[in-house]
């Protein structure tokens, strides 16, 4: 694998919700083919598509069937193909989701391990009752992660919902599975995987953890040889919600490079409770400095605020109401994606799509279904909604928002999860006809990207750690800089450090008019640049 990672900007991709061309409701492959040239106008290089396999989409697709099928809901292998093709023509690769913690128990290898197949037992976690009883864990959807087969009087692992169970990774056969699958698919010429909890396949079993077990880096530096090293212009990034800075150069340090990158969720979480959402601006400064510094000269940074797991950036981090949605939303684009790292952009993104309120019965996120169900029970039901409300992954799974005609342009039929309320006035249509929306705000981060070395190399310092009111940072290269201020409130606000860039130049801003006079108006945030002397 080479370095030409650095360079590339991703948009990631969730088919169900991204563009429907058969009337059925759910996004398919060829609605994929059809936005292809306003990906190519928006300026990306990747696209990461979600899970396309054939799956009974337990949870929502990463309860895998088949490896090697396209879901008849997304299309055929011709149409992925012909997406590959068409890519191509465009200068756009496409990554895969690889899904190698575990499978559906729809999997032919599951379906053989309840006949009775030892050999396919051994695939999975199959364990007895004292086992089970002396490693108790629990499932990240809630509830045991031991589910019993009374036929066969064991127990199967599932750290996810029960129809995913998890696959043995110390099993030599289950892993050359792996990387014969992740083979079909390169040679088929996709760029590259995004690889799912891909900390979770070796586990500790003495202290009962699931994540960074023993073999971890090992088995990951046997599946790079394997597959994707073989390629010089490869792309991979893998999904570590456990990763420190230790674990985070190990897989990605560009000595040894068992990924081009990883994602790291700590600027996501706040905490161990996922659904509780409140903003700490000093502790989210502060993770940011961690792996800005950190993972310099040593590995690479995935930045993104959102995915198909997490809440809509806007209404995260930003201000999502009407007022202030496409400032802020303008705002957090400058202020993550001229740090050091690779660019992660989830569909909707880039036009300020936002969260909204679920009922009970909207909700299709079996997580936030198995949340609210426990939950329930102890709490009232309509601050469970809220909170709900405020983290659930349903906010990303909305359909992207096109136009502003029934159903936001996204299907002519019954869409399978609601459209936002908001799509009359977000959309694409609108974005890309006001030449002052946040599309174009993205469009030239992403060029500015392209042209600056110093983006891609550069130092990272804090400016005024201790400010509640705003984030602000210098990066520097070969005596050039580049200041980054971002107002992260509602009201006006001074800054002195400001007076300081007065013969800098503003590259982008997210106001028509902007002054370095040390003054920012709510959500205001520019990039200011200061040449090297000589």
């Amino acid at each position: 694998m080479n370095e030409n990672f650095k360079d590339k900007v991703v948009y990631q991709i969730y088919p169900m919700s991204f563009m429907d061309t058969t009337g059925n409701g759910m996004g398919d492959i060829r609605g994929i083919i059809s936005k292809l040239d306003y990906l190519k106008e928006l300026g990306v290089d990747l696209l990461w598509l979600t899970p396309v396999y054939s799956s009974p989409k337990n949870d929502n697709g990463y309860d895998i069937a088949d490896y090697y099928q396209i879901d008849p809901d997304f299309g055929t292998m011709e149409d992925f193909e012909e997406l590959l093709s068409e890519a191509e023509k465009r200068g756009l690769g496409i990554l895969m989701d690889i899904v190698a913690n575990h499978t559906s128990t729809e999997h032919t290898w599951f379906k053989k391990a309840l006949e009775g197949s030892k050999k396919h037992q051994d695939y999975y976690v199959f364990r007895g009752k004292e086992f089970v009883k002396d490693h108790p864990v629990t499932s990240i959807f809630g509830g045991d992660a031991w589910e019993y087969i009374e036929n066969l009087d064991l127990y199967y692992l599932h750290n996810f919902d029960k129809t995913q169970a998890d696959l043995d990774w110390d099993n030599k056969e289950v892993r050359e599975e792996t990387y014969r699958m992740m083979n079909f698919w390169l040679e088929k010429g996709v760029k590259g995987f995004r690889f799912d909890v891909i900390d979770m396949i070796s586990k500790v079993w003495e202290r009962c953890e699931m994540s960074n077990g023993p073999k971890l880096h090992e088995y990951i530096e046997e599946m790079a040889d394997a597959t994707y090293r073989n390629y010089d212009d490869s792309f991979t990034v893998g999904e570590t919600w456990s990763a420190d800075l230790e674990h985070a150069e190990k897989y990605s340090n560009p000595d040894n490079s068992e990924f081009s990158m990883i994602f790291t969720f700590e600027h996501t979480m706040f905490g161990i409770d996922k659904w509780k959402s409140s903003i700490d601006l000093l502790k989210l400064k502060e993770i940011f400095e961690k792996w800005q510094k950190g993972l310099h000269g040593k590995g690479w940074n995935s930045l993104f605020y959102n995915n198909h797991d997490l809440p809509r950036a806007i209404s995260r981090f930003g201000d999502d109401r009407e007022k202030f949605r496409e400032i802020s939303g303008k705002g957090l684009a400058i202020l993550l994606y001229l740090m050091e790292g690779t660019p992660y952009i989830y569909q909707g993104e880039e036009i300020g799509m936002t969260n909204r309120s679920w009922t009970r019965e909207e909700m299709q996120d079996v997580e936030a279904i198995n949340y609210f169900e426990m939950a329930a029970e102890k709490e009232d039901e309509a601050e469970v909604l809220k909170k709900i409300g405020n983290i659930s992954r349903d906010n990303a799974r909305t359909p992207v928002q096109w136009n502003d005609s029934k159903n936001a342009g996204f299907t002519g039929g019954k869409p399978w999860i609601v459209v936002n309320e908001n799509y009359k006035t977000v959309n694409v249509r609108g974005a890309l006809r006001d030449k002052n929306s946040i599309f174009y705000t993205y469009k030239e981060l992403i060029k500015i990207r392209k042209k600056m070395d110093l983006i891609k190399n550069g130092t990272f310092d804090l400016i005024d750690k201790k400010s509640k009111e705003h984030f602000s940072y210098v990066r520097e290269y070969r005596g050039g800089k580049l200041y980054v201020f971002s107002n992260m409130t509602d009201k006006g606000i001074v800054i002195p450090e400001m007076t300081g860039v007065k013969d800098g130049e503003i590259i982008i801003s997210n106001y028509n008019e902007t002054e370095k006079n040390g003054r920012l108006r709510p959500y205001e945030t520019l990039a200011v640049r200061v040449k090297a002397k000589g």
